[in-house]
């Protein structure tokens, strides 16, 4: 039984016997450990950095694919409408806010990243890494902190957590916080909203400005 299977019974096997205290977090741990595992491979030197997107599009396929063998559906991954205005609104606000605070990074910091080659990692980092990973950090972090009973902002921090760990293959601490901070302004807005369209729209529109800066 896969994690994602446990945390869906979890609700049915309290009519009967609680389970085993540290059996509640196997979720929690066996997520964490799946999106850490190829950054920390990358960083030992078990895996080529090159292969740091297709390790990305392995997890999260896995992540999703267990969420949906476990029977959630798409609608709580946080597929659902996407025409929720206020929702859009607010991410456009969101990324304003965060956009503005990158140039005056750029103003008072140098850094050295240098951009890909953009016109052909536009298409992927748009249309599926951004999604990939606002689904792996966002979606499936709230249904396993809400099956937990500990939403809120434990489940905006736990979000922030996972979000820095997938970018642990660039061995860089300052986009580690950065990440991290982000990861805490998303996980927020998607506690409140339950969309996840929104977020991956700002997820891109940020990314795309942050490796035009040389901040990613």
């Amino acid at each position: 039984m896969g994690p994602m299977t446990f945390l869906r019974r979890v609700p049915a096997q309290r009519s009967s016997a609680a389970p085993h205290p540290a059996l509640r977090f196997a979720p929690l741990a066996g997520l964490t450990l799946m999106l850490a595992a190829p950054g920390l491979a990358i960083q030992f030197g078990l895996l080529p950095f090159e292969y740091r997107m297709g390790a990305l599009i392995v997890v999260s396929a896995l992540c999703i694919g267990l969420c949906l063998w476990a029977g959630f559906s798409f609608t709580e991954l946080g597929f659902g409408r996407p025409h929720q205005w206020r929702h859009w609104l607010g991410a456009i606000a969101v990324t304003s806010l965060i956009s503005g605070i990158m140039l005056l990074q750029t103003r008072l910091f140098s850094f050295d990243a240098k951009p890909p080659a953009w016109l052909s990692f536009a298409p992927f980092y748009v249309l599926v890494s951004s999604p990939c990973q606002e689904v792996v950090c966002r979606s499936i972090p709230k249904l396993i902190t809400d099956r937990m009973q500990h939403g809120g902002w434990a489940y905006v921090l736990y979000s922030a957590a996972l979000f820095s760990l997938i970018h642990l293959c660039y061995g860089d601490p300052a986009l580690l916080l950065n990440t991290f901070l982000l990861g805490v302004v998303w996980g927020f807005v998607y506690w409140r909203t339950l969309n996840i369209w929104p977020l991956i729209a700002s997820h891109a529109a940020v990314g795309t400005l942050a490796f035009a800066l040389g901040l990613a």
